[in-house]
């Protein structure tokens, strides 16, 4: 990805503005991790005495809610509505920041996003891009991709701020049977 002319990186919720490079790399490292915890975690196609996993019936039980979680993230920056984006996470699930900063349980998650809505310009655009998905075991999957946020000028005639990153995250279901975040690291 290239920048626009005039468009300054910054450090919005995580994330960070990169150059074409970098944003490479970032990525490469995010599916090498992503392979190696896949290569850790997941369950041999058959175990003596059970039945094969069966994948698509996972991933399919946890789509809706992933998907839901990802649509919600950008109006909930919109709007300011940290109780919006924190709800997929567990009670007990982390947020790990780029620098390495642990937010733990869902109210802290809320309370993080409060808090850095204090700081934000207007945000004009925004999204998330899921760029895999993966089954780790019955009851947890891991997914990667990279978000992005548009921000007002912070002069009137300057030009936007525009801020990305990637993600990993890991879902897990829990005994009410919703799939929730458990584990999220932002780079």
């Amino acid at each position: 990805m290239q920048l626009k002319p005039g468009v300054r990186p910054t450090r919005i919720c995580g994330h960070t503005h990169l150059n074409s490079q970098t944003w490479s790399h970032r990525v490469a490292s995010l599916g090498l991790l992503a392979s190696a915890l896949l290569a850790q975690s997941t369950l041999p196609a058959q175990v003596p005495g059970r039945a094969p996993l069966d994948t698509a019936a996972i991933l399919a039980s946890a789509r809706p809610e992933i998907d839901a979680a990802n649509a919600a993230w950008f109006p909930g920056m919109q709007r300011h509505d940290a109780g919006a984006i924190a709800a997929a996470y567990a009670d007990s699930g982390l947020f790990i920041a780029g620098d390495g900063t642990v937010t733990r349980g869902r109210a802290a998650v809320a309370r993080m996003y409060a808090a850095r809505f204090t700081r934000l310009r207007p945000i004009r655009a925004g999204g998330v891009v899921q760029d895999g998905l993966s089954v780790l075991g019955p009851m947890r999957i891991a997914e990667w991709g990279h978000g992005w946020l548009e921000l007002a000028p912070e002069r009137d005639a300057g030009p936007p701020v525009r801020s990305e990153g990637t993600y990993l995250t890991v879902w897990q279901r829990e005994a009410d049977g919703h799939w929730r975040i458990v584990r999220n690291l932002a780079f």
